[in-house]
């Protein structure tokens, strides 16, 4: 077992409607809202629902900011205000029960992907 929980982020309506003001193209965005894409973060271990809120309120600038990246690469067109009040108006955090690896091998970083 790991010293980590994981979430999910999810991305509200409010988030996608910045994005079709940022010049995202409008398949990509098709795509988020058919798929529901969502990213799983490891966060510090959380055993309480207190716990969770004061780790993702703790971690919420660095997971707003990969989000961001993801979708966006320009930083001119990110929000001036990044505050944890836009986080929680443009992102769900869900807590996920197991992660549970059924995959063959050692768990290794893949060549030419970023951590």
């Amino acid at each position: 077992m790991l010293n980590r929980s994981a979430v999910t982020i999810g991305h509200e309506a409010a988030f996608i409607g910045w994005l079709k003001t940022t010049g995202v193209s409008a398949e990509r965005i098709a795509e988020l809202e058919r798929f529901r894409d969502r990213t799983v973060y490891l966060i510090p271990a959380c055993h309480h629902a207190e716990e969770l809120e004061e780790v993702v309120e703790d971690l919420f600038e660095e997971i707003f900011r990969r989000e961001l990246e993801v979708w966006q690469s320009v930083r001119a067109d990110w929000p001036d205000t990044a505050d944890f009040d836009l986080f929680t108006r443009w992102f769900t955090v869900d807590p996920v029960a197991a992660v549970i690896d059924v995959g063959r091998g050692v768990v290794a970083e893949e060549p030419g992907m970023e951590t």
